[in-house]
């Protein structure tokens, strides 16, 4: 799974990171020493694909060079680490906004144990964070990034960037499909969230996410996965950094990701690849739905029926048995680029 995962990104110049380059967006992905040349490492040492805490150290930090990328405003971070008992690690960015830096902003203190928490409240002139969510006032075209690891043991294995231009995030609607993956189902057990009542309407993340996990071998339940999840400032499981190091923790591969169209999508779930994508609609907008509205929802897109239509395990469906939906193909497409830019998650092994 993570050659054909590798297969679906491309090399960016001499540097060598993976990304994925599209018209409105840029997925930047960290995981091998190469990619964190020029850094500056304080308590901390490079792995072939890691970087951990040095020897004695309790904490430590990895200042990344800065990363020049297409026009930007919006900025959704995404981390693959380890943190053995009470260790943590938290990720923050800074943008050039044109001749000067912004302040560093955080995406909060990821663990896998409890406490996990972003920061409410980072909003100034450059721009502000919405838990997981950098959105710029004005667009730039470089950042950095600074890793701070705590604990013995605790080691990252990826860290990734979704930059993106929200006056283009659906720019790529309609874009032409060449069909090889119409027709193609991947197996993903269904999971509703709405046959739990403690809150169970609210974890249409942590139950995507679940969902992949099952098809992947890793069976968890979906409260589970809901508490693991959990983020105490934003008092729900919808952070999307979070839910992809959830999977990250049980040694998948995942980041967070945007998309330009299904086109874009079918390369993934054609190579056996389901994503959790994120959509909003108003009533009607969405034909079959399983509930009217929702103002941000995640589903599973496991693949397209033959005339090209998404197919999806929907969780907000009544029943685990109700879960799997095919939605028609302009529809979804139009809801999810222009509620979240083409949002997904993408975990693998």
């Amino acid at each position: 799974m993570r050659n054909t995962l590798l297969l679906l990104l491309a090399l960016s110049s001499s540097a060598g990171a993976l990304t994925m380059t599209y018209p409105s967006s840029t997925t930047t992905i960290h995981e091998r020493a190469a990619d964190w040349a020029g850094a500056e490492l304080r308590g901390v040492q490079l792995h072939a694909e890691a970087v951990s805490l040095a020897p004695g150290t309790a904490s430590g930090t990895l200042v990344s060079a800065p990363l020049t990328v297409p026009a930007f405003d919006e900025l959704v971070p995404s981390w693959n680490v380890v943190t053995p008992g009470a260790g943590s690690v938290t990720v923050e960015v800074r943008a050039r906004v044109g001749v000067d830096w912004s302040r560093w902003y955080s995406f909060g203190q990821w663990s896998s144990a409890e406490g996990r928490s972003s920061v409410n409240g980072q909003k100034d002139a450059s721009g502000q964070v919405m838990t997981d969510t950098l959105r710029l006032n004005r667009k730039a075209t470089s950042y950095q990034y600074r890793l701070t690891l705590r604990g013995g043991g605790t080691t990252a294995r990826l860290l990734a960037f979704a930059t993106s231009d929200r006056a283009r995030q659906a720019a790529g609607l309609g874009a032409t499909s060449d069909r090889a993956a119409w027709g193609k189902i991947n197996e993903v057990p269904g999971r509703s969230q709405m046959i739990y009542p403690d809150g169970g309407e609210v974890w249409c993340s942590p139950t995507s996410v679940s969902m992949i996990l099952a098809a992947r071998g890793v069976d968890v339940t979906v409260p589970q996965a809901a508490r693991a999840t959990y983020d105490r400032a934003y008092d729900g499981t919808g952070n999307w950094p979070f839910n992809t190091a959830y999977a990250g923790s049980l040694g998948m591969r995942a980041y967070v990701t945007r998309l330009p169209s299904l086109a874009a999508a079918e390369k993934f779930t054609g190579a056996g690849i389901p994503l959790a994508v994120s959509l909003g609609w108003k009533k009607g907008e969405l034909p079959g739905a399983a509930i009217a509205t929702s103002s941000g929802h995640l589903m599973v897109l496991i693949g397209f029926d033959r005339a090209g239509n998404p197919v999806l395990n929907d969780p907000a469906a009544p029943s685990n048995e109700t879960v799997r939906r095919t939605y028609p193909r302009a529809a979804f497409e139009k809801l999810w680029l222009s509620h979240s830019g083409g949002l997904s998650y993408v975990i693998g092994e």
